[in-house]
């Protein structure tokens, strides 16, 4: 099969994805920033993200290791669970939209990050700490690609009172 070929159905395969998921798009009543995250919504996410979610708790929870020695191990730490403990606490008075866990982990996660990112010139990748670092700040930097998308939306939707807010 020549290369234009392989193109061409490449490119057939994915108009025929795209297309195929257009109706589920469509049909979706609020923009995924002010979705409700509830347990039917996390159980219904797929299972990539599934086990990416797990890659990062655990990836946040290594931060155990080394909370005693270094500061920006404590900060990533106290901000992951507090950011969980904010998105349970509106969660037990009120609906969570996606934005507002995507707002909790900008908030909570941005001051580890700094400090990660400031201690990178010093810390070594053959270190178990170093190492860690360098997985954390990819693993929050991938995160914020779509928290920071979705918190910006939910405020913007939140500041001109988007009919979903209601």
């Amino acid at each position: 099969m020549s290369p234009r070929t392989r193109l061409s159905l490449l490119a057939l395969a994915s108009a025929g994805f795209l297309a195929s998921a257009l109706p589920a798009v469509a049909a979706e009543p609020l923009p995924h920033s002010l979705q409700i995250w509830d347990n039917a919504a996390r159980a219904a996410i797929p299972l990539p993200l599934k086990i990416w979610l797990a890659f990062l708790a655990l990836t946040f929870a290594a931060s155990l290791f080394f909370v005693r020695r270094h500061p920006a191990a404590r900060w990533a730490a106290g901000g992951f669970l507090l950011s969980h403990l904010v998105v349970a606490a509106i969660e037990f008075a009120t609906d969570v939209r996606v934005g507002v866990v995507s707002l909790a982990h900008v908030v909570c996660w941005t001051p580890a990050l700094v400090m990660l990112v400031r201690e990178l010139p010093t810390t070594s990748v053959e270190t178990r700490y170093g190492l860690w670092c360098r997985v954390l700040i990819g693993v929050i930097a991938v995160a914020f690609v779509f928290d920071l998308r979705d918190a910006g939306m939910f405020l913007y939707y939140r500041i001109t009172g988007h009919p979903g807010l209601a």
